[in-house]
């Protein structure tokens, strides 16, 4: 068909349809792009924040299994601002892929730049007296809790009410007593002044012939050192260390993000205190080169030596020993019976009842001492001892109490099916006050790290745990060239706003 000299009014029509359409098709794309450019923010940021949380400090992770970011990356100075600037090298690298090694090939659909970058919350390892800390510990190790027997570890909570409920009757009873033989004492002394000037008079009153009183060697242990008495000739630590710088020892700095506590209850404080002895070395585990060796009793007893903290620990020991062969003594009708046929021997002929009956009851009270030194004696040499005695588990008999001193120089021999020192410990934690123990776990953990290569101006509370981030992106155009150009629309950068947060 010959079309010439026809009008092109069609061809014209058609052209600006078609722009119009091009226009429309335009913004569309414009439109999801920035939808898309909203999702690849939100996807910059999680990357962003996942690298910051990424550079956390190796050897916390190697030797004690808690991640955290040392917010003064080595220098010791801590400073949120240097994390921000982390955060934002990383935000930068992710926006612009033509920093790729492909960037010739790269056609960036988003073009987002970073207008502002904030942390706006964070969290520290130190904070709310070490939670984020013991949070991480408790998720360790239920992760790990297969090789644990928990049930077994569960078992040891079960007696510790008992065992502080004799602790106190120990003392109380102890404290009576004394109390009871020093008021009766004037009294004694004044029948026995009378019985002597009778028998030097020549009357009928015979003395009896002055039998070992156990009591007087119980009164001379008393006044030595404890620790003494139980290490025997074992070598003890003379390691200390400065309390200046240690999380509890000082006001901590604190972060402003308030973790969610996952974990809570029996079980988890159980397995946090499982976690301690298996990081930290104890005075049958000691560790050379670290800044303390016995690690476990620090944690216990807070004090800045191996040798004051061993020191508590003996006590302790003693103090539950005592309380628990006490109780032994008590219900045991023979033990009672030979301690009241010792005191009549020993006060009978002066005639005071009371006397009679205030030095069984010390008998017993230096009794279950006695059994106690033997037990601490018995679990520092590596031995084990019950928690709850029975006459197979007995060993020191009241003939022998006088003999106390010559007997811890032999040291006591082991007995099956007892609880060793760790056992012990284990206890100990568990009667101990958990935000104590934290804060001290972290002063070792600071201590042990800063004496490796690399961490030497490690400080727990400068370890980031958690972060809340707050950005700003301009969003320039790319398809809306044509709809300005045609129709005028206007359209320039757009902003995104994008939060974000991630925790370990």
């Amino acid at each position: 068909m010959d079309r010439k000299g026809q009008r092109g009014s069609v061809t014209v029509f058609l052209s600006l349809t078609c722009i119009l359409f091009l226009c429309l098709i335009c913004s569309t794309v414009e439109s999801a792009r920035i939808q898309g450019a909203k999702a690849q923010a939100a996807n910059i940021v999680g990357m962003g924040n996942f690298s910051v949380l990424g550079e956390f400090e190796n050897a916390l992770l190697e030797d004690y299994d808690v991640f955290a970011v040392d917010g003064s990356y080595g220098s010791g100075k801590f400073g949120i601002s240097k994390v921000e600037e982390r955060l934002e090298s990383f935000l930068v690298r992710n926006a612009n892929p033509r920093e790729s090694l492909i960037a010739g090939w790269c056609f960036d659909p988003w073009r987002l730049e970073l207008v502002d970058s904030e942390i706006s919350k964070y969290a520290l390892l130190t904070d709310e007296q070490g939670e984020p800390f013991y949070q991480q510990v408790v998720s360790y190790m239920k992760t790990n809790s297969a090789m644990l027997a928990v049930d077994a570890l569960m078992e040891y909570t079960k007696d510790t009410e008992k065992i502080q409920k004799w602790e106190e009757e120990y003392e109380r009873r102890k404290e009576e007593s004394d109390s009871g033989l020093s008021s009766l004492e004037e009294q004694r002394q004044e029948k026995q002044k009378q019985l002597e000037s009778e028998a030097e008079e020549g009357g009928d009153v015979q003395l009896p012939e002055e039998k070992s009183n156990p009591l007087k060697e119980i009164a001379k242990l008393r006044k030595r050192s404890i620790l003494s008495i139980v290490t025997g000739d074992a070598a003890v630590s003379k390691k200390k260390l400065s309390a200046s710088s240690l999380p509890s020892k000082r006001r901590l700095r604190k972060g402003n993000l308030k973790l969610e506590r996952e974990h809570a209850g029996v079980l988890a404080n159980v397995l946090f205190r499982e976690y301690l002895l298996l990081h930290f070395p104890n005075y049958r585990t000691e560790a050379d080169g670290e800044t303390l060796k016995y690690q476990v009793e620090y944690i216990l007893g807070g004090k800045n030596t191996d040798e004051k903290n061993l020191k508590y620990v003996v006590n302790r020991l003693l103090l539950l020993r005592e309380g628990m062969n006490y109780l032994y003594c008590l219900e045991n009708g023979e033990m009672g019976a030979e301690a009241g046929g010792l005191a009549l021997t020993l006060t009978g002929f002066l005639g005071i009842p009371a006397l009679t009956s205030a030095t069984k009851h010390a008998l017993l009270l230096a009794w279950a001492y006695g059994e106690s030194l033997l037990d601490v004696r018995t679990l520092l040499q590596g031995g084990s001892v019950p928690i709850f005695k029975d006459a197979s588990s007995w060993t020191l008999t009241l003939e022998k109490l006088s003999m106390l001193t010559e007997l811890l120089r032999e040291g006591k021999p082991n007995q099956e099916g007892g609880m060793d020192y760790e056992g012990y410990l284990r206890i100990l934690l568990h009667m101990g006050r958990l935000s104590n123990q934290k804060l001290r776990a972290l002063d070792m953990i600071q201590c042990n790290l800063q004496k490796k290569d690399g961490s030497g101006k490690f400080k727990a509370e400068n370890c980031v745990v958690a972060i809340q981030t707050e950005t700003k992106w301009n969003c320039s155009p790319v398809f809306l060239g044509l709809p300005q150009i045609v129709m005028g629309v206007r359209g320039g950068k757009v902003t995104v706003q994008q939060n974000g947060s991630i925790a370990y």
